[in-house]
């Protein structure tokens, strides 16, 4: 019966000494950190601020990026990947929002264009 409990002691304890290295040993997730600050970036960089729906998903992912910094200081690097995707979703959202108002705005341009030009071409 002493070989059994001799076996499991050394068993359980490499079980636990696994299962310590793998809490921690996440690498900081600096790729999707990247990514998400460049996100943010470029949703600034057309002036997302400035169209409302699009500024509120650019706020968002300004914080995402900010709690993942913080988490990453802390060693809770997968909650901090997490965090990261969703700043860069936020960002692209807040980029296409962007994009979609300043295309609306060109369209209604050219439409009073083209409706100023039917006024002066009827007869």
């Amino acid at each position: 019966m002493q070989t059994r409990g001799a076996l499991v002691v050394p068993a359980l304890g490499a079980i636990l000494i696994t299962a310590a290295a793998g809490c921690g040993g996440a690498p900081p997730p600096t790729r999707a950190q990247a990514e998400a600050v460049a996100a943010v970036r470029s949703a600034e960089a057309v002036g997302a601020q400035e169209e409302p729906q699009a500024a509120y998903h650019l706020e968002l992912a300004r914080e995402q990026v900010r709690s993942a910094e913080q988490l990453i200081d802390r060693g809770r690097t997968q909650e901090a990947g997490g965090a990261l995707m969703r700043a860069k979703a936020d960002a692209d959202l807040a980029l296409a929002l962007s994009h979609e108002a300043d295309t609306r705005e060109q369209a209604a341009t050219v439409r009073e264009q083209v409706e100023s030009l039917q006024r002066e071409h009827q007869p």
